[in-house]
């Protein structure tokens, strides 16, 4: 049997309300049908609402669905299964090898059981509980990994897959993306004003925001070439970077988006001219599509011709990424290019090249792009032509400092630098601790605990530590942490189950997803590098994992230094053990 580095997509599955199969929904997309229709259920919104949803009731026939439900694995975890079953069921892999690895994107994963929990927080919450349950549902021996990053964590998903397959580490990645429409998320999202009360428009002159969708979907890619089949297509490329713009609105100019384009085509080896479909978030809010079109200038894309799926699934949060490769790949193998439906006139100030028909094309090399809050952006090549290269890079490494806040004290190195045992609370340790390393910050009271916990580790790291000698793209942040945004979620929730007035908070909101932490580290130190967060089972589970990655980012020349660490806070329990690491000299 033969190996090699290139990646592999090998099989692969979508669950939505256009079908249960890659095939069903491509054909729907094809055939120019959406799945988004009118919403009236007052468990989600008080009032109706056009989303996409997923009709459980097609998933009958799926033996693994109903064994899934057997067990008592929740609606999201059964999703998931399903549509794993399905993408396996068409490969000889082995789930229980050595050399396999589960990588999970979500958001919010199960965040529906906070509803009725009256400010507990359920086990089953946690998504590398769910994450575990999945995997082990298939007898996996490996430990999976979980990036909640927003909305790239579909994107993101697929390029750290192709590193850890490109550097070795495994030899098949099973990627499942998933999220569920929710009261949670819906209150959320209308908070902000950014649900639109028709049908998504992406790119549109006439877009006023966007529609909500449900999904799941599953992409299995191998450096196995012997399962790569006659016609294989490959992931030949990819990065992600941040705005350091805001926590809740994209980059004015588009260059943190164009970073993590540039970067992805480098790595392939594309060409602008070579790229022959653009894959975007395109989640048809003003702001966002103006900021694509912006990098998709900078990039030299104006003439590729560009695509946004929204209007067939809405945004499906952690799944979309995953599910719009996939109906790329789809329509790869088929030759034939999607239309943006609801398009009808650009709206966006930098002339880009809509595809506004379903017809015939010959698609060798597509580039898929997201963006999401935090900041965060990534991009992927896929390609039927082999582009891209082997990680062949070594460095050796070296960690630089590191700081450890727990107990309320602040450690760095192993040494004291702040005493709060005095202090009466978190709030008032976490406030003085910054205090007495840093300028008065306006942003900082505004923060959830966890962003401030993140926040001021770092602030003590990089004070005698830093990265002045670094450009903005040149330093890499990759953080864990064990409860994702749960302290936040639990706060969102309180506000929502309050019923009169019905007033979910943009204020908090707007911290319910991990990532903020990053973003807000971004903003304040114009770091505009790779960004990735975890959610595992601890310090220890991530630790690591994380000084590999970021020994691959340096020795690939992605970062010069690299922040590398864990910030956990829920519920007036919370750790953070941040590091420096760079190249020795």
């Amino acid at each position: 049997m033969e190996f090699d580095k290139i990646v592999y997509a090998i099989a692969d599955n979508i669950i939505s309300g256009l079908g249960a199969t890659t095939a069903e929904n491509t054909d729907k997309v094809l055939a120019e049908k959406t799945g988004i229709g009118p919403v009236d259920d007052k468990s989600l919104y008080p009032e109706p609402f056009p989303a996409q949803r997923i009709d459980d009731r097609k998933l009958t026939t799926s033996t693994a669905y109903q064994q899934a439900k057997a067990k008592g694995m929740h609606r999201l975890e059964q999703l998931m299964v399903a549509s794993a079953s399905e993408a396996l069921a068409r490969t000889p892999i082995d789930v229980e090898a050595d050399d396999v690895i589960f990588i999970f994107s979500s958001t919010k994963g199960n965040i529906r059981l906070l509803d009725g929990a009256k400010g507990k927080v359920p086990n089953d919450a946690f998504l590398d509980q769910m994450a575990k349950r999945v995997s082990q549902f298939f007898g996996a021996k490996n430990d999976p990994l979980v990036i909640s990053n927003a909305c790239i964590s579909g994107v993101l998903a697929q390029v750290v897959a192709m590193r850890l397959l490109k550097s070795g580490s495994y030899t098949t990645a099973i990627i499942i993306g998933g999220d569920e429409l929710t009261e949670f998320v819906i209150s959320g999202f209308e908070s902000f004003k950014s649900v639109s009360a028709n049908p998504c428009k992406p790119y549109d002159a006439q877009r006023d925001g966007l529609s909500m969708g449900e999904g799941v979907a599953t992409l299995i890619v191998s450096t196995n070439a012997a399962l790569a089949g006659k016609h294989p297509i490959m992931l030949a490329g990819g990065a992600s970077s941040n705005d350091a713009n805001h926590i809740s609105g994209p980059s004015r100019t588009g260059d943190g988006l164009y970073f993590s384009m540039r970067n992805a085509m480098a790595e392939a080896g594309a060409n602008a001219s070579e790229i022959d479909l653009i894959d975007a978030h395109g989640t048809a809010t003003p702001y966002n599509d103006e900021m694509e079109s912006k990098a998709i200038g900078l990039a030299g894309l104006n003439k590729a011709p560009l695509v946004s799926l929204k209007g067939y699934f809405g945004h499906t949060l952690g799944a979309s990424g995953l599910l719009e490769t996939i109906i790329c790949l789809e329509c790869m193998r088929r030759g034939i290019r999607p239309r943006t439906l609801n398009f009808e006139q650009l709206g966006v100030p930098v002339p880009v090249n809509v595809s506004t028909k379903t017809e015939p094309a010959q698609l060798r090399t597509v580039l898929k792009t997201a963006s999401g809050f935090g900041g965060c952006n990534a991009a992927v090549v896929i390609s039927s032509e082999k582009r891209g290269k082997d990680y062949t890079a070594t460095t050796e490494t070296k960690a630089t400092a590191t700081c450890r806040i727990s107990n309320q004290k602040v450690q760095l190195n192993g040494t004291t630098v702040y005493d709060g045992t005095g202090d009466a609370d978190y709030g008032q340790f976490i406030r003085n601790a910054f205090k007495a390393i840093a300028q008065p910050y306006m942003k900082f009271p505004k923060m959830d605990d966890q962003c401030k916990l993140a926040l001021t580790a770092t602030e003590y790291l990089l004070k005698d530590h830093g990265t002045d000698d670094c450009g903005e793209e040149d330093v890499a942040l990759l953080l864990a942490c064990n409860a994702s945004s749960l302290d936040t979620d639990v706060r969102h929730q309180e506000v929502i189950d309050i019923k009169d007035p019905y007033m979910p908070s943009p204020a908090i909101f707007v911290y319910t997803l991990a990532n903020i932490m990053e973003g807000e580290i971004c903003i304040r130190h114009k770091m505009k590098g790779e960004n990735l967060c975890l959610v595992t089972g601890g310090k220890k589970e991530s630790s690591g994992f994380l000084t590999n990655y970021a020994n691959l980012l340096l020795a690939e020349g992605r970062a010069k230094k690299c922040l590398i660490g864990y910030a956990d806070y829920l519920q007036g329990k919370y750790e953070a053990e941040i590091t420096l690491i760079e190249k020795k000299q």
